[in-house]
């Protein structure tokens, strides 16, 4: 039995009520259920993940109170859907390297 690819599922929020027009539109990266990263709102879409601080990012850390950093993806996509299949092709590689911080939004 083959086992079963985890990949990160996406949502993305609109804004409502009065004020709508001056907010922006956020997609969210999910991973089990959680919120893990976001996807930017404009042109060229960034990626950003949540990850957990490990002992060295402890040592040089302005705020210690802070168990979480926030990691940037280099590649910059045009269109949000290539954004969002990039990042599924990191799924592996990010949960290898670091844990999540994972959050309700």
């Amino acid at each position: 039995m083959a086992k079963k690819v985890k990949t990160f599922k996406f949502k993305t929020e609109k804004p409502t009520g009065k004020w709508r027009a001056f907010d922006n539109v956020s997609h969210y990266i999910k991973f089990d259920g959680k919120v893990v990263g976001a996807i930017g709102h404009e042109k060229p879409f960034r990626i950003d993940f949540t990850v957990m601080k490990t002992e060295a990012d402890m040592v040089n850390d302005t705020n210690k109170n802070c168990p979480w950093k926030r990691i940037y993806i280099k590649k910059e996509s045009e269109t949000l859907d290539e954004a969002k299949e990039y990042a599924n092709t990191l799924v592996e590689y990010l949960t290898g390297k670091y844990t999540f911080h994972m959050s309700d939004i």
